[in-house]
């Protein structure tokens, strides 16, 4: 795989000498959606699609980007002292605005780079493509230019791209675990205060299966932002008659209260989705202690209601895909990532996980039209260079 990137460098840079090569992973999280900006725990693990970068420094000024996704595009340039952000440049933004934070915080780049790109995780998918590759370009930087950034300084970086430069209003979520992930293990991350706790995230005898609607979703991120809007509006009220920081430090059984100050039905049910959403993270912790399978299941499934009902972020596709996986095998299944297309997860026996993406398949593609993809990863470390 290494020597591979490096000759794709050389077909578009002239040669690979002096250039190094890195890995960063995609995500899933597992449970507890839509919490990460309302300040809640989540479970995401690092998994086995993400994006590959291979680097070197230059001499000059000058930074050239090339993407083996979108090679229509060919090589962008530009320079270190221009890093605005410009819509032509299409993906390479999420890179420029990494190089931007890093000079606005005063640390030295003398000189630019030369960047190719290639990554195997599907756009618009809810697997964290653009976090990846974010996460990517800073540990890319911190290397090249020795600035020995922390994994959490990484993620952090990583997001106020997302919330300042690209406008994208996301939690830390996506961009602490693909940072940070460790092998065969998921993280329980608490997103207020960034402690991360590691568990095993698999049951015997059962398998973690992400199933693609490929729909090509077009307003994600303006609902996204609506959702991030509602909450802080929730907030503003709330705080006239409880004392807290965040959304998720109110119990389950404040709600009837919390229903009688929110007249808004719309805001009050997303309110009941955020504490109801961080109460299933811990108990999905309890169900991953116990090694009960069924339980973990039972979560998946009401957390993918609450998503649907009290959230409104799946949308026919989804609920398509994850009403036939649990008719045809999956214990549990939910949404993963932001919604309105992308990606869910379902649990399954291991036994049935075949049959079953042929039923839901066949379901998705009389319904929708459309061609279900599925994947079965493996839990990743997070982004570093590629050894092997």
């Amino acid at each position: 795989m290494k020597l591979k990137l490096l000759e794709a460098f050389e077909s578009i840079y002239g040669n690979h000498h002096d250039a190094k090569v890195y890995y960063a992973p995609g995500r899933v999280n597992l449970i507890g959606e839509h919490i990460d900006y309302n300040g809640g725990l989540v479970f995401p693990a690092a998994i086995s699609l993400g994006t590959y970068g291979v680097a070197r420094l230059r001499k000059d000024s000058q930074i050239r980007f090339y993407s083996a996704n979108y090679p229509e595009q060919g090589i962008v340039m530009v320079d270190l002292h221009d890093m605005h952000y410009q819509f032509e440049h299409g993906w390479a933004n999420y890179a420029k605005g990494i190089i931007t934070f890093l000079l606005n915080s005063g640390r030295k780049l003398p000189v630019g780079f030369d960047l190719y790109v290639s990554g195997n995780l599907p756009t618009a998918s809810g697997l964290s493509s653009s976090a990846s590759l974010e996460v990517l370009v800073a540990y890319i930087a911190s290397d090249l230019y020795k600035l020995n950034l922390s994994r959490v300084e990484i993620a952090l970086m990583a997001q106020r791209v997302e919330n300042e430069y690209m406008g994208m209003h996301c939690g830390i979520m996506d961009q602490l675990i693909i940072a940070c992930g460790i092998k065969n293990k998921a993280l329980l991350m608490n997103t207020a205060t960034l402690e991360m706790e590691a568990h095993d995230a698999t049951f015997e005898g059962y398998q973690f299966v992400i199933m693609n609607t490929n729909y090509q979703r077009k307003t994600t991120d303006s609902k996204y932002n609506e959702r991030v809007s509602e909450c802080n509006e929730a907030k503003s009220i709330l705080k006239t008659s409880f004392q807290f920081n965040h959304l998720c430090e109110l119990k389950p059984d404040l709600l009837p209260t919390v229903q009688s100050i929110i007249t808004n039905d719309v805001i009050y049910r997303r309110v009941k989705h955020v504490i109801t959403e961080q109460a299933r993270t811990l108990d999905a912790m309890k169900a991953m202690k116990a090694n009960d399978a069924k339980w973990f299941g039972k979560l998946l499934n009401q957390s993918h209601h609450s998503l649907k009902d009290d959230y409104e972020v799946t949308g026919v596709h989804l609920d398509t895909l994850v009403d036939s996986a649990i008719r045809h095998g999956a214990i549990g299944a939910r949404v993963t990532g932001a919604g309105f297309g992308g990606c869910a997860i379902a649990l399954v026996k291991n036994e049935f996980v075949d049959a079953m993406k042929q039923s839901v398949k066949s379901d998705y593609r009389k319904i929708t039209g459309l061609e279900a993809t599925f994947y079965e990863v493996n839990f990743t470390n997070g982004v570093g260079g590629l050894e092997e």
